[in-house]
């Protein structure tokens, strides 16, 4: 019985070993051959020591990289070792702290305004309201005014023309906040005016203060087609066709499937006076879209009313097609005249030697992020101690072998027959297991 046993054991540590041999995967670390480009990093000759050496990466290496850019390597040209780097991606930052307060006086003229005040209590700074409407109202659009005051008494107008919107109705766009210049009133009183629709239901509102340092961003003009599908305008940006109306490199057909990465686009049209609601859409293939954001736009300038908002921001992509849909509704399409969208700027930052020659090598789906401990050396930099490095040209890299694809992915059909005969030989060796076990004569 221990012979059958172990016999069974054998068998099926061979069946299960064949078949994860099928479909496991090895990774390596850093090897030339497994990357399919490279740009040279010029550096500067005034570095006459080790010095910190930033670079900004180009829409190239965005198009060519992985969706997250864990692919990308720094390495010395001389010996073909791996420099350790930072990649940082120079976005917004904000800070935000949100003050205590009451909502008074809340009421309203009929057809004229809603009204409502905010009291802060004290000489607190803020910037910004939030008006908290009642969510089962759909498809308005309204001018707001703020006023500041610290006695109720005298008012003093911080801003004109804010605009709060909803088109939840048919798409997921709501915009309920409003923003003033940095005040510190004890009392600011929101109205919102009702002179051409229905009043709004206020439920409240809340207060905070937003400091802003605004990150660095690159724009990107893709080439772009409009049509009109139904009631909608849609434009179908391709970010490996640039228009060259910047000094980007020109993204290489040739490898990689991405585009650049952006998160904001602005819409250029002569239209006046419209209001739609707008849904943005990704894709690496202009077959399978994904859903990244929805926003509004609009512009109006009448007797009552101006402003304009031609700036949409979505979900970070990289993908190399970008669909806008203009939610025309019944009204006439609007017309759009350039498309120009932003992205922040990535850097990345490491030590370099004098003398010595520096490659960016990127292009390997299988790479993962590399985890160094660089982080803790940038500290002991100053900012005005960094030296601006240059991405030359892309260069194929003529060592990049192709990875082979596994037996598994080119015919997977396999998994099930090794599945299958791993099953037939269990099958066999238990049988036998039990007619040993039992005494039963053994079939011929």
């Amino acid at each position: 019985m221990n012979t059958h046993f172990s016999n069974f054991s054998r068998i099926l540590v061979i069946t299960i070993s064949a078949l994860f041999g099928v479909v496991s995967t090895v990774s390596a670390d850093f090897s030339q051959k497994d990357w399919r480009a490279y740009k040279e990093i010029k550096i500067p000759s005034v570095a006459q020591s080790t010095s910190l050496v930033q670079v900004v990466l180009d829409p190239q290496v965005f198009a060519s990289s992985t969706t997250h850019l864990s692919d990308l390597r720094v390495v010395d040209a001389g010996d073909n070792k791996e420099v350790p780097y930072l990649l940082i991606t120079d976005r917004d930052t904000v800070q935000t702290t949100a003050p205590t307060t009451q909502i008074l006086n809340k009421g309203s003229v009929a057809g004229e305004y809603t009204s409502f005040v905010v009291d802060f209590g004290g000489s607190a700074r803020h910037n910004q309201i939030n008006i908290n409407i009642d969510a089962e109202q759909k498809n308005y659009r309204k001018k707001v005014q703020i006023y500041g005051s610290n006695d109720m008494g005298r008012w003093s107008l911080l801003a004109d023309n804010q605009i709060i919107y909803d088109y939840s109705r048919d798409y997921p766009v709501r915009n309920t906040t409003v923003s003033y210049p940095e005040a510190v009133y004890r009392y600011v009183m929101v109205k919102i005016i009702d002179s051409d629709s229905d009043p709004v239901l206020v439920l409240g509102a809340s207060a905070r203060r937003d400091v802003y340092a605004r990150g660095n961003r690159l724009s990107y003009f893709p080439t772009f087609e409009v049509v009109e599908v139904g009631k909608d305008t849609q434009i179908i940006a391709d970010f490996r066709l640039d228009d060259g109306k910047t000094n980007h490199p020109r993204i290489s057909p040739d490898f990689g499937d991405m585009g650049a990465i952006s998160d904001q686009f602005a819409i250029s049209t002569d239209s006046r006076n419209f209001e739609r609601s707008v849904s943005v859409y990704s894709s690496a293939d202009k077959k399978v879209w994904s859903y990244i954001g929805g926003d509004a736009i609009y512009q109006y300038k009448t007797k009552d009313l101006s402003g304009e908002k031609t700036l949409v921001s979505f979900g970070e992509s990289n993908a190399r097609y970008v669909k806008i849909l203009i939610h025309n509704q019944d009204s006439q399409p609007i017309k759009i005249n350039d498309l120009e969208f932003r992205g922040y700027v990535r850097v990345i930052k490491f030590l370099a030697e004098p003398q010595h020659n520096y490659k960016l090598f990127y292009g390997n789906e299988k790479a993962v992020f590399p985890s160094y401990d660089l982080a803790q050396v940038y500290r002991n930099f100053k900012s005005d101690e960094f030296i601006s490095g240059n991405l030359e040209a892309e260069r194929v890299n003529g060592e990049y072998v192709p990875p082979v694809i596994p037996l598994s992915e080119r015919a997977p059909w396999i998994i099930w027959i090794m599945l299958g005969i791993a099953v037939l030989v269990l099958g066999a060796v238990i049988f036998r297991v039990v007619q040993r076990t039992a005494g039963l004569p053994e079939t011929q």
